[in-house]
């Protein structure tokens, strides 16, 4: 098994999501005018975040295009309406790019973004807070399906097979998912139609984590408590898990 040691360096692409279930639900076609009002009030705070809003029958959202000059530019949403409730995207680190946003401390963001949620709905409760971390780690040259095998299965996956592996270790209060996947690099031949050349390899790393009881609303400490706690998690117990320390326990 590759003796690989996966940190923060080896971050290739990282996506944040922070979203919230709430009860009642919303339907964004009887709620368009609370929603754009919300929406601007984003806007008009977070510029570096929230850009053009996006709204048709059956959708709601707000998008940036993040440009970075002499590589190109990325139209991405940033907040997504459902019927569950908001979801905040923060892009931290674009592979195509080869560059990092700085976009600051997404709590600060969620949390004062909420209040102007609640401040035009106020009979809605937050029942849940979820954050999810889609990282992608570079393995180089590493055959990263290899690497998810003899790390974390006894299995022997072919060469052409496939291997995703998700595993949720909970605490008393918390849901704790990390779902991992290889990944390759390609790059295309326009000369030779089909034919891809792998240049590298890399772990798909999703992690969710949210509060477990979802029974009653969630008072403001405890919506700050679930983002701080996911904050920790990644930063520590992720990599604990992902080197197989600790016998890959995370407490």
């Amino acid at each position: 098994m590759a003796n690989i040691k996966i940190s923060q360096d080896h971050i290739d692409e990282h996506i944040e999501k922070i979203g919230v279930d709430i009860r009642p639900t919303i339907e964004c076609r009887m709620e368009r005018q609370k929603l754009f009002d919300f929406a601007n009030a984003l806007v008009e705070k977070w510029p570096k975040l929230f850009e053009s809003i996006v709204q048709s029958a059956n959708e709601f959202s707000i998008r940036k295009k993040f440009i970075f000059p002499g590589k190109g530019e990325a139209d991405i949403v940033t907040l997504g309406i459902t019927a569950r409730g908001p979801v905040f995207i923060f892009p931290r680190r674009l592979s195509v790019f080869q560059e990092e946003t700085d976009l600051g401390s997404s709590e600060d963001v969620v949390y004062s973004s909420l209040k102007l949620f609640h401040d035009r709905f106020p009979h809605i409760g937050i029942v849940r807070v979820g954050q999810v971390n889609e990282y992608i780690f570079d393995l180089g040259s590493i055959d990263s399906m290899k690497f998810l095998a003899e790390r974390f299965t006894k299995i022997t996956v072919p060469g052409n097979g496939e291997l995703r592996l998700r595993i949720n270790r909970p605490s008393d209060d918390y849901n704790r998912i990390i779902d991992m996947q290889a990944t390759k690099k390609v790059e295309r031949t326009p000369e030779i139609p089909g034919a891809d050349n792998i240049v590298g390899y890399g772990l798909k790393v999703t992690v969710d984590f949210n509060n477990r009881d979802a029974s009653k609303p969630l008072d403001d400490t405890r919506i700050r408590s679930v983002i701080y706690e996911s904050g920790e998690f990644n930063k520590t117990d992720l990599y604990a898990f992902l080197n197989c320390d600790r016998g890959g326990d995370t407490q």
